[in-house]
């Protein structure tokens, strides 16, 4: 089974695409869910066409696949902004609110080391709200 990465980011609409530049497929959604949904009716739409065209397929799309969805900061900040508030991840990362703020809205992009500690964050939030039930 082939694992295929999605990079998804946000503005007024989530958006995605493979990390995978072979594939020029994009997909859009309202809300993750629907993003992953649409995401995958395309790719297998455009997989589809692929085939018929005659086209080489890169090997992780043969056959089934699944997908490993990589959210920017952005998108990840968006997704739990209902969920958890700012002060809540300030808190678990040690990064401050008007940070946290750029990296949601786009005015700043996190490097690869501040993207982990703002996923650590939430995980830790998570795994401590789940202990307590």
């Amino acid at each position: 089974m082939g694992k295929i990465g999605i990079l998804v980011d946000y503005t007024d609409n989530y958006a995605a695409r493979p990390v995978n530049e072979d594939i020029a497929c994009v997909s859009s959604g309202k809300t993750l869910d629907e993003l992953k949904h649409n995401m995958d009716e395309a790719l297998h739409f455009h997989i589809d066409g692929m085939k018929e065209d005659r086209e080489p397929i890169p090997a992780e799309f043969n056959g089934t696949w699944e997908y490993d969805w990589q959210l920017t900061a952005r998108a990840l900040l968006h997704y739990t902004e209902g969920l958890v508030s700012k002060s809540a991840i300030s808190k678990a990362t040690g990064i401050n609110q008007q940070q946290l703020t750029h990296y949601s809205t786009g005015y700043r992009t996190p490097r690869p080391a501040m993207r982990k500690r703002i996923i650590d964050g939430i995980l830790s939030i998570a795994q401590q709200l789940s202990a307590i039930c």
